[in-house]
């Protein structure tokens, strides 16, 4: 009898052996591995990836069995299923894919100066965007010059799947300020100063003019601004000193200045007394309000020249006739004088001397 009951028992475990190792669960990937199955090491995939569960017999209950597709995902997939009367299985592993494109920008450090223009070094940093996280990207650039009126910053992000995308900031970089160059020309109750400025890459935006001391009274008044060339002060007086400050903006924000000193009245401007020439000069001076005409009169010993301008200059010639004989302008000392006269030239209405000076032709 023991012998018996003792056969029974290994033939039953025999079969309940053979009834366990039919209850399966496997798992296929689609894109996945050559050998079948999916990859299990959790690397980013960039295309669909189709996970598909399998299971043999039918189990009792599931759970997170659903085979599916799967685009931008970054997770652990798993199936566990039970079997009755007994048994149980399950696998699980990461699953990462990322099919959407990352994106990256372009990023200064601060806003433009003045105008969509920089007039110091800006820093552009690249910063990305992705579903599978950023990598990396193109370092830090910083810009200081030459100065353009068109330039770019350019790089690329790289996700943790190996995908790229590219930014460009561009930009326009001036840090010079306008050139200028000023002079000014007194006169009978008024005092002018010109200039001329130049600017580039980044175009001029205004020039001011500002005049110590001011008008009625005040320190310093800003007589104009804008982007004329020259001024013609008249809220002057005769004998008072001015200082003008003609100050050039570009639209990059670059600003530079120069001053003019001017001291409004009627005198004699050029060839300066003394000044040594090798050609004949222009004789200048200054113009007189309400004047019509001048005379000047040169001498060496007696007067050899006298002349009518009706502007407040006169170009001496090489040879010219004067009292019935002809000059010529000779190595010497010569002196000049200028009146201002009023109305008709026959009437011969002058006004007071100007003033006399001297030069020399060596």
């Amino acid at each position: 009898m023991r012998r018996a009951s003792v056969a029974l028992v290994v033939v039953l475990g025999l079969v309940c052996a053979s009834a366990a190792s039919a209850n399966t669960l496997s798992v296929t990937c689609s894109p996945g591995p050559s050998t079948g199955g999916c990859d299990q090491s959790g690397a980013w995939q960039t295309s669909p990836v189709t996970v598909t569960w399998h299971v043999d017999p039918v189990p009792l209950t599931t759970t997170g069995c659903a085979s599916q597709t799967y685009t931008d995902v970054a997770a652990t997939v798993s199936c566990a299923v039970t079997w009755a009367p007994s048994g149980t299985a399950s696998i699980s592993f990461p699953l990462n894919v990322e099919t959407s494109s990352p994106s990256a920008t372009a990023v200064p450090d601060r806003p433009p100066d003045a105008n969509g223009w920089y007039n110091h070094p800006v820093t552009v940093t690249l910063a990305g965007t992705a579903f599978s996280g950023i990598a990396a990207c193109t370092p830090a650039q910083t810009y200081g010059g030459p100065a353009t009126a068109s330039t770019s910053f350019a790089g690329t992000c790289t996700d943790n799947a190996g995908k790229t995308a590219s930014a460009s900031f561009p930009f326009r970089y001036d840090a010079t300020p306008p050139t200028l160059t000023v002079s000014s020309q007194p006169a009978d109750g008024l005092a002018a100063v010109s200039w001329h400025a130049g600017a580039g890459p980044a175009p001029l935006a205004w020039v001011q003019v500002a005049r110590q001391p001011g008008v009625t009274g005040a320190a310093t008044s800003v007589l104009y601004t804008g982007l004329a060339g020259s001024y013609q002060d008249r809220r002057v007086r005769n004998g008072t000193t001015y200082t003008y400050t003609i100050t050039a903006a570009d639209q990059a924000g670059n600003v530079t200045a120069q001053t003019a000193t001017v001291k409004p009245g009627a005198r004699l401007l050029s060839p300066a007394a003394g000044t040594r020439l090798a050609t004949p000069p222009t004789l200048r001076w200054t113009p007189i309000t309400k004047a019509s005409y001048y005379n000047v009169q040169l001498f060496r010993g007696s007067k050899i020249l006298s002349a009518w301008p009706t502007h407040a200059s006169f170009r001496l010639a090489r040879r010219w006739r004067f009292g019935g004989r002809l000059h010529r302008l000779a190595p010497g000392r010569y002196r000049w004088f200028v009146w201002p006269g009023y109305g008709p030239q026959r009437k011969a209405h002058y006004g007071k001397v100007l003033g006399s000076a001297t030069f020399v032709i060596r």
